[in-house]
């Protein structure tokens, strides 16, 4: 779709003069020309002052666009638990106008192998004492980061309430690329929004290769240090 109507009521909104130009990291690969809108926008959300900063500007595009066009605009909150470290990762990529036929060929996988990142598999064998301690310790690791995670996917519904938008939140497991990408192909995203003010940061340049969609960033003054 075409995102600068929407980047331009924002901007007037906020009477900011080149607000559109710091916020589009990437345009997306469907080129559309169309203003028509799917109705679903998806951002990637931590809790993070930067998320949150995203997470204010999408539910206000997603109000502005309600107003505009008197469609209804969910937007999917999605919190991606990374099972890989996936943005700590190094992941030598080629410039945007030299991706060859392999790389875009890597769009269509479904997994974390897209970005490289794979699980480690083993021969299965019986659990020694060790071992044992290691996953109960896990396991309790695990429902605290629920629980945190929780509160913040609560966190981000009632301040979608403020706004009387409709929201629904996604708990993902993997790398963080991967699963952005795959909730964006199955509500057919109208855009990504991410926590991130520069093209050069690791999770968007993940991203740029695959993404269908406009990927938005917030203002470079207004992320956090």
């Amino acid at each position: 779709m075409n995102i600068k109507p929407m980047l331009l009521r924002l901007q007037n909104a906020l009477g900011q003069d080149n607000l559109s130009e710091q916020m589009l990291l990437y345009p997306g690969l469907n080129l559309d020309k169309s203003s028509e809108i799917n109705g679903n926008f998806v951002i990637g959300y931590n809790g993070s002052p930067n998320s949150q900063t995203a997470l204010d500007f999408i539910l206000w595009m997603a109000y502005q666009t309600r107003l505009a066009t008197q469609k209804q605009v969910t937007v999917h909150v999605v919190y991606v638990i990374d099972c890989y470290n996936s943005l700590e990762s190094t992941i030598p990529k080629a410039p945007l106008d030299r991706l060859d036929l392999q790389e875009a060929a890597n769009c269509h996988l479904p997994s974390a192998e897209r970005f490289g990142f794979q699980c480690d598999t083993g021969t299965l064998s019986r659990p020694s004492g060790t071992q044992v301690a290691e996953r109960q310790s896990s396991t309790v690791s695990l429902a605290n980061t629920l629980e945190q995670v929780d509160r913040i996917l609560w966190q981000a519904r009632c301040l979608s309430d403020e706004w009387r938008g409709s929201l629904e939140a996604h708990l993902r497991f993997g790398a963080v690329a991967t699963e952005l990408q795959q909730v964006v192909e199955a509500q057919a995203a109208d855009l990504l929004f991410v926590g991130c003010s520069d093209i050069t940061h690791p999770l968007v340049q993940q991203l740029v290769p695959c993404s269908p969609c406009p990927i938005l960033g917030i203002p470079t003054e207004l992320e956090a240090v």
